[in-house]
């Protein structure tokens, strides 16, 4: 009601119904679903996603998941939008994030966060509410029995290297990628996370490790999957 009155009734605003979503989210996620909290860490705990509004990717998976194909298909294309995503629980085609309004919504919880009643939580009270669910990451090498790992999508991808490294005892060049299904094999950069690259879901990532001079390739087959391989630039294709 307060926006309302103040950019007018006609203003588009996100949905109340998204912003319930939201406070749901971060309780979930600051609380493990308890009953017993801390109103004002809850209240920071949601004013703080709203002002990071456009990393928002939220969704549940009680109503659907991706065990079918069809719908998996379906939630990795919608997941991989314009932010913020706060897909509905009962139905996955209603991101409640695509309204308007976002930006006046994230000023005013900016305003808020800086009146006294948000800075009397400390940074120690605050609830670890991120702006996305851990994804779940399985990691093949060839020969090797996979691995699975958990990261959240915002997490620079060299720390899940640093990771992968301690468990596996590497010591040359780590070299990671993901193929989506019709699409192209990619190479995941150091610098990125898995939200840049649209990945907010459960993933299987190839690991490859290479010593200098070798250099990695991508070979595909003919279903269209490629698999990466190393390579000595003197090598001959036979050799590959």
């Amino acid at each position: 009601m307060c926006l309302r009155r103040k950019y007018g009734r006609g203003a588009v605003l996100p949905s109340k119904y998204a912003l319930e979503l939201l406070t749901i989210y971060a309780w979930e996620m600051g609380t493990e679903s308890s009953d017993s909290f801390n109103l004002d860490e809850g209240f920071v705990a949601v004013m703080e996603l709203l002002v990071n509004y456009r990393d928002i990717c939220i969704y549940w998976t009680k109503y659907y998941n991706f065990q079918n194909e069809v719908v998996r298909n379906f939630l990795k294309k919608q997941l991989k939008g314009d932010r913020p995503i706060i897909l509905d629980p009962a139905d996955p085609t209603n991101n409640l994030g695509r309204r308007k309004g976002w930006e006046q919504v994230a000023a005013e919880a900016a305003f808020c966060l800086l009146q006294v009643c948000c800075t009397t939580v400390g940074p120690s009270e605050r609830w670890n509410v991120q702006r996305a669910r851990d994804v779940q990451v399985r990691v093949k090498q060839t020969g090797t029995v996979d691995w699975t790992l958990w990261t959240n999508p915002y997490s620079p991808i060299r720390k899940m290297k640093a990771e992968i490294r301690r468990e596996k005892n590497f010591g040359g060049e780590l070299r990671i990628s993901f193929q989506e299904p019709g699409g192209e094999r990619q190479l995941l950069s150091s610098r990125k996370t898995l939200a840049d690259y649209g990945i907010f879901s459960k993933v299987n990532i190839q690991v490859l490790e290479t010593f200098p001079p070798e250099i990695l390739v991508f070979v595909k087959y003919p279903g269209g999957q490629s698999k990466p391989f190393t390579i000595d630039p003197d090598d001959t294709i036979l050799d590959l």
